[in-house]
């Protein structure tokens, strides 16, 4: 099971990483190019040949909105407990806490422990974490007079990925694409996944350890510690089962999201902190995240 599902993951991770250390590759190029092109490209051609039945979609949505929305109510006390009077880093436990890495890590942990159906859901999981990271998430970083609360619907508009959904129901709903499209979208689908892990890398590799806070441990674990459990127990509070159950819980499982950092870089809300926690939430997951996929019975 380890052999087959993480260490596939964490083998091109490493890649990444040992790339962006040794030859000190910016990632931004690579990270724009699966913003724009790739990561669209993967959830077009997922939602338009996905066969999840359409009762799940709704359990799928319910879980990701109800898991965020519990995993910040939580950080409230514990990012005052942590860091009282500086808001910059009680923003940053809340975007750590929050925010799991369910695209770059999630998605090829699916693919690997229950082949396209929990693919599927976790391309569900992907697009609506994604709406919730353009508007919960920017609110987080933005508040305390650093962004508007109105510009948070349009920042939803700016986001490739919404296309892609609403033209997969489109044309899952009334059109056939031409052979040539769909095999352009297929293409491009299949290679997103190792594209997405190597940027994982590149992003990891470009953080110094020895700058990395002491708080980051608790907020590393926190996260791990507090996701795992409350995934967990919204499954069968909405009532998941088999594949959509453990895809669900793998995905709320996973460690901190490289956009928390990014969000916390680009609203400078205390980056380091976030860096640290992201390198340490990655890494401690390969141990958490094995002890799920065994309670799981995946293998």
């Amino acid at each position: 099971m380890f052999t087959e599902v993480l260490v596939p993951v964490f083998l091109i991770v490493g890649a990444g990483w040992a790339l962006g250390r040794r030859l000190r590759l910016d990632p931004l190029p690579l990270a724009r190019l699966t913003f724009w092109i790739l990561s669209p490209a993967l959830i077009f051609e997922s939602l338009r040949t996905a066969q999840l039945p359409a009762e799940n979609y709704g359990i799928v949505v319910g879980f990701v909105v109800a898991h965020y929305l519990a995993m910040f109510l939580l950080s409230l006390p514990l990012r005052r407990l942590l860091f009282p009077g500086d808001p910059g880093a009680q923003a940053v436990a809340s975007l750590v806490l929050v925010f799991g890495n369910c695209g770059n890590l999630g998605l090829p942990i699916l693919l690997f422990a229950y082949g396209q159906p929990g693919f599927d859901v976790g391309v569900v999981f992907l697009v609506t974490n994604t709406a919730l990271l353009a508007t919960l998430g920017v609110a987080i970083a933005s508040w305390e007079g650093r962004g508007s609360w109105k510009k948070l619907p349009a920042s939803l508009l700016t986001v490739p990925w919404l296309y892609a959904v609403v033209g997969a129901l489109l044309v899952r709903r009334f059109w056939e694409l031409p052979a040539w499209v769909s095999r352009a979208t297929e293409l491009l689908s299949q290679g997103t996944i190792p594209v997405l892990l190597l940027l994982l890398g590149l992003e990891l590799a470009r953080i110094q350890p020895r700058r990395i806070a002491g708080a980051a441990i608790w907020l590393a674990a926190l996260r791990l510690g507090l996701a795992s459990l409350l995934s967990w127990g919204l499954a069968s509070l909405f009532g998941a089962t088999g594949v959509v159950r453990g895809s669900l819980i793998l995905e709320g499982s996973v460690p901190t999201a490289v956009n928390s950092f990014l969000l916390a870089l680009q609203f400078r809300r205390r980056p380091e902190l976030a860096a640290g926690a992201l390198l340490l939430s990655t890494a401690l997951s390969v141990g958490t995240l094995y002890l799920t996929l065994l309670l799981l019975g995946v293998g």
